[in-house]
């Protein structure tokens, strides 16, 4: 019992940032426990985000999580069914609203003092364009289409671009996502043990999962590969044609798998 308290309160310690961010809203919440009126807004800003909070710190909840729903590393997300940046910027809003000018500039003060100048920090990067992923991603993804309209594309890249792909286009299904990389999961994936952890990346062994006729129109018809990889053999020599590259990678169309879709929709609505 004395375990799942600890882990609660790490998990809590992981999740407050600055430090800050708590502050302010313990702050915001004290204040409307004083000054908010409304028994609706009373409710849903300061009773429910307590007893949320109440359970969430119970070792008991945190056992029976853990063991019946979720004994991956997820109990952090409770945390954010509680209203912080809602019941923050409300209580600021009451504050201006109460005080007018010595409202505005204490609510102001705690804005200056309790953040940072992003753009002067020394990690800040420009973004390369409106979607504040890296421009490569774009590039590639924007040559990612299927021949056959309504097919789902099925796209197999490396482990840099695994996160960004979908954020740019969610029609681009991936073979495995952050569950084969996330070491804590114990998953395993053995795509991403073909093609991302191999030091030689074997053709013969990846086209073979990637073809499976098991995988129906659901194989794989585009490999991002970074340049330099090595490789047992040219992929041109498999059935796979270079189509673009970019930011350093390169990404190749699998003719093979094309067919093989072309084959098993034939004499179906989608290739009338």
């Amino acid at each position: 019992m004395v375990d799942n308290i600890k882990d609660v309160f790490r998990v809590i310690w992981e999740f407050r940032g600055s430090g800050f961010y708590l502050v302010l809203y313990f702050a915001a919440l004290i204040y409307l426990f004083i000054t908010e009126k409304n028994k609706k807004t009373r409710f849903l800003l300061c009773y429910l985000p307590l007893l949320l909070l109440l359970i969430y710190l119970s070792p008991v909840y945190y056992r029976v999580y853990v063991l019946g729903i979720d004994a991956v590393g997820t109990y952090y997300r409770n945390l954010w069914m509680i209203p912080i940046a809602v019941t923050v910027c409300y209580a600021a809003c009451r504050v201006i609203s109460a005080h007018r000018a010595i409202g505005a500039v204490i609510v102001c003060a705690a804005l200056v003092l309790c953040g940072k100048f992003t753009y002067a920090a020394a990690e800040s990067v420009r973004a390369e364009n409106a979607y504040h992923v890296p421009q490569y991603v774009c590039d590639l993804a924007d040559e990612m289409t299927q021949e056959i309209e309504g097919v789902e594309v099925y796209a197999c890249v490396p482990l840099e671009m695994l996160f960004y792909l979908r954020q740019y286009d969610t029609g681009i299904c991936l073979l495995y996502g952050r569950e084969a990389v996330e070491p804590v999961w114990g998953y395993y994936d053995q795509y991403y043990e073909t093609y991302e952890l191999a030091e030689t990346l074997d053709w013969d062994e990846m086209l073979e999962l990637s073809r499976s006729p098991e995988r129906g129109i659901g194989v794989v018809t585009y490999f991002v590969v970074p340049e330099g990889r090595d490789m047992d053999s040219d992929p041109e020599d498999h059935g796979l044609v270079r189509v673009a590259d970019s930011g350093g990678y390169i990404l190749y169309k699998d003719t093979v798998a094309i067919e093989h879709i072309k084959e098993v929709l034939k004499d179906t609505l989608y290739m009338k």
